[in-house]
Protein backbone atom coordinates (compact mmCIF):
# COMPACT_ATOMS: atom_id res chain seq x y z
CA UNK A 1 0.00 0.00 0.00
CA UNK A 2 3.00 2.05 1.23
CA UNK A 3 4.59 1.55 -2.62
CA UNK A 4 0.93 2.80 -4.08
CA UNK A 5 0.84 5.83 -2.14
CA UNK A 6 4.73 6.71 -3.16
CA UNK A 7 3.93 6.09 -6.96
CA UNK A 8 0.54 8.10 -6.53
CA UNK A 9 2.82 10.97 -4.92
CA UNK A 10 5.92 10.49 -7.72
CA UNK A 11 2.98 11.05 -10.59
CA UNK A 12 0.83 13.01 -9.04
CA UNK A 13 3.20 15.95 -7.72
CA UNK A 14 4.48 17.48 -10.76
CA UNK A 15 0.97 17.29 -11.68
CA UNK A 16 -0.17 19.35 -8.88
CA UNK A 17 2.69 21.49 -9.11
CA UNK A 18 2.22 22.22 -13.22
CA UNK A 19 -1.13 23.29 -12.15
CA UNK A 20 -0.21 25.21 -9.43
CA UNK A 21 1.89 27.16 -12.03
CA UNK A 22 -0.77 28.11 -14.30
CA UNK A 23 -3.18 29.38 -11.87
CA UNK A 24 -0.66 31.57 -10.50
CA UNK A 25 0.84 32.79 -13.47
CA UNK A 26 -2.43 33.64 -15.32
CA UNK A 27 -3.26 35.53 -12.42
CA UNK A 28 -0.19 37.15 -11.95
CA UNK A 29 -0.48 38.18 -16.17
CA UNK A 30 -4.26 39.49 -15.47
CA UNK A 31 -3.33 42.14 -12.80
CA UNK A 32 -2.52 44.77 -15.57
CA UNK A 33 -5.64 46.44 -16.67
CA UNK A 34 -6.64 47.21 -20.03
CA UNK A 35 -7.71 50.61 -19.89
CA UNK A 36 -10.51 52.21 -21.97
CA UNK A 37 -13.96 51.44 -23.69
CA UNK A 38 -13.96 47.75 -24.91
CA UNK A 39 -17.15 46.40 -26.66
CA UNK A 40 -17.86 42.22 -28.05
CA UNK A 41 -17.79 41.39 -31.38
CA UNK A 42 -20.13 39.27 -33.33
CA UNK A 43 -20.09 35.60 -31.87
CA UNK A 44 -18.43 33.57 -34.71
CA UNK A 45 -20.21 30.81 -36.38
CA UNK A 46 -18.05 27.60 -37.99
CA UNK A 47 -20.11 24.47 -39.11
CA UNK A 48 -23.15 25.94 -36.92
CA UNK A 49 -20.54 26.05 -34.18
CA UNK A 50 -20.96 28.78 -31.95
CA UNK A 51 -17.39 30.14 -30.30
CA UNK A 52 -17.50 32.76 -27.69
CA UNK A 53 -17.28 36.51 -28.04
CA UNK A 54 -14.53 38.08 -28.18
CA UNK A 55 -13.79 42.02 -27.27
CA UNK A 56 -12.16 44.67 -29.08
CA UNK A 57 -10.39 47.35 -26.80
CA UNK A 58 -10.16 50.98 -28.34
CA UNK A 59 -6.62 52.44 -28.96
CA UNK A 60 -5.79 55.98 -28.78
CA UNK A 61 -6.92 57.33 -31.96
CA UNK A 62 -4.45 60.63 -31.80
CA UNK A 63 -1.55 58.23 -31.90
CA UNK A 64 -2.81 55.31 -34.21
CA UNK A 65 -1.01 56.26 -37.44
CA UNK A 66 1.97 56.72 -35.30
CA UNK A 67 1.82 52.90 -33.33
CA UNK A 68 1.10 51.55 -36.58
CA UNK A 69 4.37 51.90 -37.59
CA UNK A 70 5.69 50.36 -34.71
CA UNK A 71 3.60 47.26 -34.22
CA UNK A 72 4.08 44.37 -32.23
CA UNK A 73 6.22 46.11 -29.55
CA UNK A 74 5.84 46.97 -26.07
CA UNK A 75 6.29 51.12 -26.11
CA UNK A 76 7.16 53.10 -23.12
CA UNK A 77 5.70 56.48 -24.14
CA UNK A 78 7.07 59.92 -22.11
CA UNK A 79 4.30 62.80 -23.28
CA UNK A 80 6.39 65.74 -22.35
CA UNK A 81 5.76 69.53 -22.98
CA UNK A 82 7.25 71.46 -25.56
CA UNK A 83 9.31 73.76 -23.74
CA UNK A 84 9.37 71.98 -20.38
CA UNK A 85 11.38 73.53 -17.36
CA UNK A 86 15.27 71.93 -17.02
CA UNK A 87 14.49 70.92 -13.78
CA UNK A 88 11.59 68.97 -14.54
CA UNK A 89 13.52 67.41 -17.76
CA UNK A 90 16.34 66.73 -15.57
CA UNK A 91 14.21 64.27 -13.43
CA UNK A 92 12.13 62.61 -16.22
CA UNK A 93 15.51 61.87 -18.22
CA UNK A 94 16.78 60.27 -15.22
CA UNK A 95 14.01 57.85 -14.49
CA UNK A 96 13.61 57.34 -17.79
CA UNK A 97 17.60 56.55 -18.16
CA UNK A 98 16.65 53.86 -15.15
CA UNK A 99 13.63 52.09 -17.98
CA UNK A 100 16.27 52.07 -20.56
CA UNK A 101 19.45 50.28 -18.86
CA UNK A 102 16.80 47.69 -17.76
CA UNK A 103 15.62 46.53 -20.85
CA UNK A 104 18.06 47.81 -22.94
CA UNK A 105 18.92 43.86 -24.76
CA UNK A 106 15.16 43.41 -24.89
CA UNK A 107 14.06 43.39 -28.27
CA UNK A 108 10.87 43.72 -27.31
CA UNK A 109 10.53 47.10 -25.70
CA UNK A 110 11.03 50.12 -27.03
CA UNK A 111 10.91 54.18 -25.14
CA UNK A 112 9.85 56.70 -26.65
CA UNK A 113 9.71 60.66 -25.88
CA UNK A 114 6.42 62.58 -27.74
CA UNK A 115 6.46 66.34 -27.31
CA UNK A 116 2.89 68.29 -26.91
CA UNK A 117 2.70 71.80 -28.07
CA UNK A 118 -0.21 73.98 -27.37
CA UNK A 119 0.55 76.08 -30.83
CA UNK A 120 -1.07 75.50 -34.30
CA UNK A 121 1.24 72.99 -36.29
CA UNK A 122 4.51 73.50 -37.03
CA UNK A 123 7.48 71.66 -38.14
CA UNK A 124 7.17 68.59 -36.68
CA UNK A 125 9.97 66.17 -36.75
CA UNK A 126 8.27 63.10 -35.54
CA UNK A 127 9.05 61.03 -32.50
CA UNK A 128 12.27 59.37 -32.04
CA UNK A 129 13.99 56.89 -29.41
CA UNK A 130 14.83 57.82 -26.13
CA UNK A 131 18.53 59.16 -25.57
CA UNK A 132 20.25 60.59 -22.57
CA UNK A 133 19.30 63.73 -22.75
CA UNK A 134 16.32 62.96 -24.36
CA UNK A 135 15.60 64.54 -27.77
CA UNK A 136 12.41 67.16 -26.87
CA UNK A 137 10.29 66.82 -30.19
CA UNK A 138 7.45 68.89 -31.56
CA UNK A 139 5.09 66.45 -32.55
CA UNK A 140 1.70 67.19 -31.40
CA UNK A 141 -0.10 70.64 -32.37
CA UNK A 142 -2.55 71.71 -30.29
CA UNK A 143 -5.50 70.14 -32.13
CA UNK A 144 -3.99 67.03 -31.58
CA UNK A 145 -3.06 67.42 -27.98
CA UNK A 146 -6.70 68.14 -27.17
CA UNK A 147 -7.61 64.66 -29.23
CA UNK A 148 -5.05 62.97 -27.01
CA UNK A 149 -6.50 65.01 -24.25
CA UNK A 150 -10.01 63.88 -25.03
CA UNK A 151 -8.77 59.64 -25.74
CA UNK A 152 -6.88 59.64 -22.25
CA UNK A 153 -10.39 60.60 -20.51
CA UNK A 154 -11.91 57.86 -22.09
CA UNK A 155 -9.66 55.41 -21.37
CA UNK A 156 -9.36 56.66 -17.69
CA UNK A 157 -12.17 59.41 -16.65
CA UNK A 158 -10.39 59.44 -13.36
CA UNK A 159 -7.06 59.31 -13.95
CA UNK A 160 -6.69 62.93 -12.65
CA UNK A 161 -8.00 61.59 -9.25
CA UNK A 162 -5.70 58.90 -9.62
CA UNK A 163 -2.76 61.46 -10.78
CA UNK A 164 -3.39 63.90 -8.76
CA UNK A 165 -1.50 67.39 -9.94
CA UNK A 166 0.21 65.43 -12.66
CA UNK A 167 -0.45 67.40 -15.80
CA UNK A 168 -1.37 65.15 -19.25
CA UNK A 169 2.70 66.22 -20.65
CA UNK A 170 3.43 64.49 -17.26
CA UNK A 171 2.22 61.31 -18.02
CA UNK A 172 4.12 57.94 -19.26
CA UNK A 173 2.03 55.11 -20.89
CA UNK A 174 2.73 51.79 -20.85
CA UNK A 175 1.34 50.72 -24.04
CA UNK A 176 1.29 47.16 -25.46
CA UNK A 177 1.38 44.85 -28.44
CA UNK A 178 -2.18 45.64 -29.45
CA UNK A 179 -1.82 48.99 -28.72
CA UNK A 180 -3.70 49.27 -25.76
CA UNK A 181 -3.11 50.95 -22.45
CA UNK A 182 -1.97 49.07 -19.65
CA UNK A 183 -0.52 51.51 -17.26
CA UNK A 184 -0.83 55.22 -16.39
CA UNK A 185 2.47 56.91 -14.84
CA UNK A 186 4.39 59.71 -13.55
CA UNK A 187 7.81 59.70 -15.36
CA UNK A 188 9.40 61.91 -12.43
CA UNK A 189 8.59 59.68 -9.82
CA UNK A 190 10.77 56.96 -8.72
CA UNK A 191 7.80 54.95 -7.14
CA UNK A 192 6.14 55.54 -10.60
CA UNK A 193 9.48 53.94 -12.66
CA UNK A 194 9.54 50.88 -10.40
CA UNK A 195 5.86 50.21 -10.83
CA UNK A 196 6.47 51.09 -14.70
CA UNK A 197 9.29 48.68 -14.71
CA UNK A 198 7.86 45.78 -12.59
CA UNK A 199 4.78 45.92 -14.98
CA UNK A 200 6.93 46.32 -18.22
CA UNK A 201 8.50 42.92 -16.85
CA UNK A 202 4.91 41.35 -16.21
CA UNK A 203 3.85 42.22 -20.33
CA UNK A 204 7.22 40.38 -21.06
CA UNK A 205 7.04 37.53 -19.23
CA UNK A 206 2.90 37.37 -20.41
CA UNK A 207 4.47 37.27 -23.97
CA UNK A 208 7.05 34.56 -23.66
CA UNK A 209 5.14 32.27 -21.09
CA UNK A 210 1.92 32.15 -21.48
CA UNK A 211 -0.44 29.81 -24.25
CA UNK A 212 -1.82 31.38 -26.95
CA UNK A 213 -5.38 30.95 -25.78
CA UNK A 214 -4.13 33.22 -22.96
CA UNK A 215 -2.12 35.33 -24.89
CA UNK A 216 -5.15 36.49 -26.91
CA UNK A 217 -6.28 39.12 -23.76
CA UNK A 218 -3.61 41.26 -24.25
Amino acid sequence: MRKFGLLFLMLGLPVVIYLAYVNLAENRYQSLPIWGPKKLLPTAQSNGTSHPDDTLYASLPALEKWMDRRSNTVLVLHLVLYGESASNRALRDAQAARVADVFRKNPLVHQYTLGLDDYPEQQHGGVRPFQVPAPMEEVLDSLHKTQLWQDLRVYAPDWQGQFKQTPQEGLTLLIDRKRRVRGFYRGVLKDHTDRLMEDTRTLIAEYANTPNRRRRRL
